[in-house]
């Protein structure tokens, strides 16, 4: 007998978590109007359809700012942002070549998000921004119905237990109800997750600078040092051609009087 009633338990919560399950899944994805013919409506407040569930959207944009500052610049969209209610999950200040760079990615409330993005004015020239927004209402539904699902699960457990004529019973339920409490917790951890996306809108923007006209900051020491170790090669290569230059300059006198005198013995003769 206790291995049947055993049996039945298993199999009466099966059922009524798969019930459990199905109800919540119908009521948020079939409309009044697709129901099956004789199924009853089920009671609810008036006024109350499916237009009343709000749509949750995740909203991430990446935008490029060019400016003559790129690390300041990025200090005060930082400084904009918390004062928008935002936090900054990532920032990053380097160069590419010869060039300042940074890079900020910000966590702004959903409803500020325009705000921002209109702001980025201010820190320099906006050359490049984009915004995609993903809708994920069906998933945050589903989420929150399979998490009541386990909740009203849980309690029966639980309840069960209090009522357990063996030691078997009691022990089945208990493994049952850590199964479910580990799965709703999970499911929690998801939905939690998943309404922070959706509260705070996610922005990435990159400081640069504009090529046009730009110095990097140690380009006239540079240059200067690049001019004198020039200069210093020049005086060696010098140094090391002095004798070949005092001897050709001897061969080329040489030459030259040689010349002369030939020129003079010319002009003698034909006087």
């Amino acid at each position: 007998m206790k291995a049947i009633r055993g049996v039945l338990v298993a199999v009466a919560l099966a059922l009524f978590v798969s019930a459990c399950g199905s109800d919540s899944f119908h009521e948020t994805y079939v409309s009044p109007g697709e129901r099956a013919v004789g199924q009853a409506e089920p009671a609810g407040p008036a006024g109350d359809d499916g237009a009343s569930i709000s749509n949750d959207v995740i909203t991430t944009g990446i935008a490029s700012v060019r400016t003559g500052e790129p690390v300041s610049a990025a200090a005060d969209f930082a400084a904009a942002v918390r004062e928008e209610g935002g936090r900054i999950e990532f920032s990053e200040t380097g160069t590419r070549g010869d060039q300042p760079r940074a890079v900020v990615t910000a966590r702004v409330p959903a409803e500020r998000y325009e705000a921002v993005v209109d702001a980025l004015a201010d820190f320099g020239e906006v050359v490049a921004q984009s915004t995609q927004a993903t809708d994920v209402t069906q998933e945050r539904v589903d989420l929150q119905a399979r998490r009541d699902a386990l909740q009203t699960s849980i309690d029966r457990l639980t309840e069960l237990m209090t009522g357990a004529d063996s030691v078997e019973d009691l022990v089945r339920a208990e493994e049952m109800l850590t199964q479910r409490q580990g799965e709703l917790d999970s499911l929690t951890a998801q939905l939690d997750h998943l309404q922070d996306q959706v509260g705070m809108s996610t922005l990435t923007v990159t400081f640069s600078v504009d090529d046009d006209g730009y110095l990097p900051p140690n380009v006239v020491e540079r240059s200067w040092q690049a001019f004198l170790t020039s200069l210093e090669t020049m005086v060696i290569v010098l140094v090391g051609l002095l004798p070949w230059l005092v001897v050709l300059g001897a061969v080329i006198a040489v030459v030259v009087a040689v010349v002369r005198r030939r020129r003079r013995r010319r002009a003698s003769g034909d006087s």
